[in-house]
């Protein structure tokens, strides 16, 4: 319903919204080549190939590394088709709609790959029966769509226990809105402090699944879990520069929700000369600090 009628439909060539594809394009370039490339050497690589050998320090920033590795990596290139596309006269949907902000794994799930978890919705979920039985059928319903989300990664007992723990936590969020709603409580209120606990909370959720969704195998994820309490000690790879790197990153999803668009209506809005000035500074950008060779593309296996 969002392609095929495009396909159907003649496009004008004069209609081209070449500033905003130009954006995207080397926004997604940067994202995917500059910094996803550097925390993946800098941190995730070094202590997921060796977990073993690092301090607890160095695997939590793994871990938080690698949730902006791969958000960076497939948002990136995301962006740089969705820009492409436009170039040819195709409107793309949006696929990520700053992820890390979600206060629960539904949330998140509305927010991360939004074509997949409405393909999943459509073509699994409701198919099995939704949420439209028991709490305990809705359950089941969820975890056999999450389970099967995983898998759709690879076969793989590490993308099973990733989709396996998304599962549970929906069907525990499920779970409790039920029994309030049984109950007839009133919903709790919100307040800043609440909404702050609500995205801490989500996010490390994410950043275990992520343990899973980055580990060689599933005793490897266990190993990195368990250092992670254990292995304290110097964390020579926790950098200043991969501080600003990955708390930046984090950062600049708290933006308004409409930050990016004013950027990107203002670079619109420049002349053809100032359009092409900011985008060979950041190609220029981009080739200075990107790696040398082809950069790492997570999402090539799946």
């Amino acid at each position: 319903g969002e392609l095929l009628p495009q396909i159907r439909r003649r496009r004008d060539a004069k209609s081209i919204d070449f500033g905003r594809a130009a954006w995207l394009v080397a926004g997604g370039l940067f994202k995917k080549v500059v910094i996803s490339s550097y925390v993946d050497a800098a941190i995730v690589r070094p202590v997921f190939t060796a977990p073993h050998q690092h301090s607890a320090l160095e695997i939590l920033f793994a871990a938080y590394g690698f949730a902006v590795e791969i958000y960076a990596d497939f948002s990136g290139y995301t962006d740089i088709a969705i820009g492409l596309a436009l170039l040819l006269g195709f409107q793309f949907p949006a696929n990520f709609d700053r992820p890390y902000t979600a206060r629960d794994l539904q949330d998140f799930w509305r927010r991360w790959h939004m074509t997949l978890s409405r393909w999943l919705r459509d073509y699994l979920y409701i198919p099995l029966g939704g949420g439209r039985g028991s709490r305990w059928t809705t359950a089941r319903n969820i975890m056999i769509t999450m389970v099967l989300g995983g898998l759709w990664h690879g076969a793989a007992w590490t993308f099973v226990a990733w989709g396996a723990l998304h599962g549970i936590g929906q069907v525990a969020g499920h779970f409790r809105r039920d029994r309030r709603a049984r109950k007839g409580l009133e919903p709790v209120p919100e307040g800043t402090a609440r909404v702050v606990v609500q995205r801490l909370v989500t996010f490390h959720v994410v950043c275990l699944g992520w343990i899973f969704f980055r580990a060689d195998s599933i005793s490897g994820a266990f190993t990195l879990i368990k250092r992670l309490f254990t292995a304290w000690g110097p964390a020579p790879l926790v950098t200043p520069l991969l501080l600003v790197t990955v708390f930046g990153a984090l950062a600049l999803q708290y933006l308004p929700a409409d930050a990016a668009q004013r950027a990107q209506r203002a670079f619109v809005r420049q002349g053809w000369a100032i359009q092409g000035a900011i985008l060979g500074a950041v190609l220029l950008a981009i080739t200075t600090l990107g790696p040398q060779g082809v950069a790492p593309f997570i999402y090539y296996r799946f």
